[in-house]
């Protein structure tokens, strides 16, 4: 009992000590800015218009206020809010210390339910076609701006892998993630173009084309190759006489370039 009683008059003479150099403290003033934590929601919805962080103004004894680890939090109760929402911002703090200011100390925003969908993902390449894996990702966000979402769009740097913004009519949706954010880039070839071109038609040895169909044909290519493409020579592979034939065309095209389909032609000769 002798020994129990001096530990405890041990430990009451420290606490009045600590508690005397509290009091005796310097009062000082510190800014910090802490996350400000959103509670409420649950997992089927999300807050817009929410700060990240918030600015707090505090007074205490120096000890308190100036250590490295202070252990200050701030969060916003959303509990039983729907669509738009005017909250106070609520702040903890050890006792003994004072909040002068928060900022912002009130918080507008407006409660949404997720919504989840799936993109197409576009990949823009300086004079190449790229191909990833996946080719559509999902998208998770505010409904209001995940409805407004039309492509996964990245910008080919040239490596392996190519990250993913999700895009509307009016540009980059901040608040929407995509599930993946990047996807693995598999291949890239040069792309190629469509164009319409005439049809000129030669005719076959001893014989002259009196008509012939069609006039023109789709093409597609390289770009430089379409460029100067202005006609595509085209001929009957056989032995004719002199009459209506249909049968198919050997077009003269050049490297790179082909046609869509078989082009069947129907020609009428004459003797020359």
């Amino acid at each position: 009992m002798r020994d129990w009683g001096s530990f405890l008059i041990a430990l009451l003479a420290a606490f009045a000590v600590w508690y005397s150099l509290r009091e005796r403290a310097p009062v000082v003033e510190r800014v910090v800015s802490v996350p400000l934590q959103v509670v409420g929601l649950g997992r089927e919805r999300t807050a817009e218009g929410v700060p990240k962080e918030v600015m707090l103004r505090l007074r205490g004894p120096a000890p308190l206020v100036e250590g490295a680890r202070l252990p200050v939090s701030a969060y916003l109760d959303l509990s039983g809010a729907e669509g738009a929402f005017s909250r106070e911002v609520r702040v903890a703090v050890p006792q003994g210390v004072e909040v002068l200011e928060i900022r912002p100390a009130r918080v507008e925003g407006r409660v949404e339910a997720l919504l989840t969908r799936t993109l197409p993902v576009e990949v823009l390449s300086q004079g190449a076609w790229v191909e990833t894996q996946p080719a559509f990702v999902e998208a998770k966000g505010p409904r209001s701006r995940v409805e407004e979402a039309v492509v996964a769009l990245g910008l080919d740097l040239g490596g392996d892998t190519v990250a993913l913004t999700a895009f509307g009519p009016q540009g980059p949706l901040p608040g929407v993630e995509l599930l993946p954010a990047q996807v693995q880039v598999v291949a890239r070839e040069v792309p190629l173009f469509r164009k319409q071109v005439p049809l000129i038609l030669k005719p076959p040895a001893g014989l002259k084309v009196v008509d012939y169909a069609p006039r023109a044909v789709e093409v597609v290519g390289p770009k430089e190759a379409l460029a100067g493409l202005i006609q595509v020579e085209a001929r009957l592979e056989g032995s004719f006489r002199p009459g209506e034939v249909s049968a198919p065309l050997v077009l003269n095209l050049p490297p790179g370039v082909r046609v869509l389909g078989e082009v069947l032609g129907r020609v009428r000769l004459a003797l020359e």
